[in-house]
């Protein structure tokens, strides 16, 4: 040990700070930014710093400078702020150290002739070692006692403070509807999502006749001086604000946050009071979204949880969980060009890794094959069935207006006996349903051959100059291709229904299709996920063109009842759409997960809010404005509402 005097002490330091290898811890109430700026010079060595100094009052933070952050912060340092600090010592390599009086600062660690009268002791390891060790666990401690300036705190928490929501101004640069956390006393800690962000400038006006913050803007009677007068011109207005708008001021950010929930350990619970206003509001850690984001929303861990993206503003992985999806449905929404698509092939792609379940794919344009394919889904594990152009009624009065349509009414209609007993024959051939209609042996011209009373060649060759002839003849290849592709071992299976030009048919194959697979998951029981692309054709909530909104319209009444039933069974419905307000309500109301992209027709953001189990009206707000490949996530097979940017 050695006593040191004013003139020694900034000289020792100097030596140890330049000597050290490894480490340096410094301890001091104030620092000064030249000061610390001339001792730190650490550039090429790989020294780990540690700073602790005092900050229970404004002035701590005038003396101490802005320039002593920048210089820790360029040297890789980590700085600890304490209320009450008073020691000042440094410790290097765990071999060297320096106790005094001595702040950090020009007069403290100037010589005896300019500065503060300072007295101090030097320790080495080689004399001192017992006093060198209980002084880094003195340092040790006065940190543990200390708050540590991390580069992830966003910003501090301001008056009032409520159970569910609070401000905070900001102090970095995040996007709204990122995840924020309050650390607690014990280790607990609030989990929020910002809503929305404001920016306030204190030199320009708050709002003079409302604002209730006006008091720290500036004076209203800048307002006064450029808006008073009613003969000012408004070039002269315009010209006064421009000036006004150039004079040097500073802004702030204040964000809006709602609590999502108290985080303890790994599960959320419901705030029953607020947390104390000064709170520090962090950027949340991946450990804490980590410890939700497999989870449902009722708290339990998700079965088969699928990464499907990143939460936004985090780099933490966004899950759902195919559990929730298949026994209780999902929506996935968007407007053209938002990303919808490429997500649900990417759902898609993920559901194949599961075990024991078949994907039926209802593909309006022809797009999943190849999307899959170059999503990594082995095209063994794909039956594609192409459907070929057909008129496919389902009904004997679909094929009697086909007739009537044509020219041919009389076959069908009137009181005669021919025209009765025609009706009653297509009703007899043509039914609902694969196993007992007549198209699984006959083709259309056969059906209708079988006609009285009518011109069967001229009929025919009506319906082929309209439709041409292999839509006319192919139904019972078209039946065939239907059970065969539902009775195969393929992991994925794809109904394209790109060449299909009659609407009506289009509704028709559609379901039949959703029929099998209703009545085969009812029998079998087995896990199938039917996929419904497109569903405002299949399954629309008001009628247009050849598309009824009937009990006619039989892929309609299949989707209604698979989402009402089809969970009992084994079978999940995913629902995919750019046009919700067109897609039955009943069916929206069913889908229990959400995968919502860019939206920005009113009517369907109308629909979004009175059909799904979603009333964050501010975060629906923001639906509108998403970029591609960003979506809000929502419902039981995620923890909470968030939103994800898509991977």
């Amino acid at each position: 040990m050695k006593a040191l005097t004013s003139d020694e002490i900034y000289a020792k330091i100097e030596e140890i700070v330049k000597g050290a290898e490894r480490e340096i811890k410094l301890a001091s109430a104030w620092l000064k930014g030249r000061t610390i700026e001339e001792l730190l010079e650490l550039k090429g060595r790989e020294v780990k710093l540690e700073v602790i100094l005092r900050a229970s009052e404004l002035q701590d933070l005038i003396i101490t400078d802005d320039r002593v952050f920048r210089k820790i912060k360029e040297v890789g340092g980590s700085v600890y702020l304490s209320d009450r600090l008073h020691a000042k010592f440094i410790v290097a390599d765990s071999s060297k150290a320096v106790v005094g009086s001595a702040n950090f600062t020009e007069p403290g660690l100037s010589d005896l002739s300019k500065g503060n009268i300072e007295a101090g002791v030097f320790y080495d390891l080689t004399d001192d070692e017992g006093q060198i060790r209980e002084l880094e666990a003195y340092f040790e401690k006065i940190k543990e006692l200390s708050q540590k300036l991390d580069p992830e705190i966003l910003g501090f928490v301001v008056n009032p403070v409520k159970t569910l929501s609070f401000e905070f101004l900001l102090l970095e640069d995040v996007p709204e509807q990122s995840y924020v956390e309050v650390r607690l006393r014990g280790g607990d800690k609030v989990l929020a999502k910002i809503t929305s962000i404001y920016f306030y400038d204190m030199g320009f006006f708050a709002n003079p006749f409302t604002a209730p913050e006006s008091g720290i803007f500036a004076p209203v009677e800048d307002f006064r001086k450029i808006f008073s007068g009613g003969d000012r011109s408004a070039e002269w207005i315009k010209s006064a604000l421009f000036a006004y708008t150039n004079k040097s001021r500073g802004g702030v950010k204040l964000a809006t946050a709602k609590v999502v929930g108290l985080l303890r350990e790994d599960r959320l619970d419901i705030p029953e009071s607020p947390f104390p206003v000064g709170s520090m509001v962090y950027r949340v850690s991946e450990e804490s979204l980590g410890a939700l984001l497999k989870k449902t929303s009722s708290g339990g861990g998700m079965g088969e949880p699928l990464r499907v993206g990143t939460v936004r503003g985090s780099g933490a992985g966004a899950f759902i969980d195919a559990t929730q999806v298949l026994k209780k449905h999902m929506l996935i929404l968007g407007a053209t060009g938002s990303g919808k698509s490429y997500f649900a092939g990417r759902l898609v792609e993920k559901l194949t890794g599961l075990e024991n379940l078949t994907i039926i794919i209802l593909d309006p344009h022809g797009e999943y094959l190849k999307d899959l394919i170059s999503k990594g889904v082995s095209p063994d594990a794909i039956r594609h069935v192409a459907l070929p152009d057909t008129l496919f009624p389902v009904r004997g009065s679909e094929l009697a207006e086909l007739i009537k349509a044509n020219g041919f009414s009389t076959a069908v209609s009137g009181n005669s006996s021919d025209a009765k007993q025609n009706v009653s024959l297509l009703s007899k051939l043509i039914k609902p349903s694969l196993n007992l209609s007549a198209f699984g042996e006959f083709n259309l011209l056969e059906v209708l051959s079988q006609l009285r009373g009518v011109d069967i060649q001229e009929l025919t060759e009506t319906l082929e100059e309209v439709f041409g002839s292999e839509p006319l003849t192919n139904q019972p290849s078209v039946m065939k291709s239907l059970r065969d592709a539902l009775e195969g071992e393929e992991k994925v299976v794809i109904f394209d229904f790109k060449a299909l030009n009659d609407a009506a048919s289009r509704v028709n194959l559609a379901g039949l299709i959703m029929q099998e697979v209703f009545n085969r998951s009812k029998s079998d029981g087995l896990r199938r996920a039917l996929l419904l692309e497109e569903a405002h054709n299949f399954a629309p909530e008001v009628s247009y063109g050849d598309v009824s909104a009937g009990r006619d319209n039989l892929a309609l009444v299949m989707a209604r009842k698979i989402a009402a039933e089809g969970r009992k069974f084994n079978l999940g419905l995913i629902t995919i759409t750019q046009r919700p307000a067109q897609v039955s309500k009943y069916v929206l109301s069913q889908m229990n997960t959400q995968a919502m992209f860019k939206t920005m027709n009113r009517a369907d953001l109308d629909a979004i809010s009175s059909y799904v189990e979603f009333s964050e009206d501010e975060t629906l707000g923001l639906l509108p404005s998403l970029r591609t490949g960003v979506c809000l996530l929502s419902g039981t097979g995620v923890p909470f509402p968030l939103m994800a940017e898509i991977e």
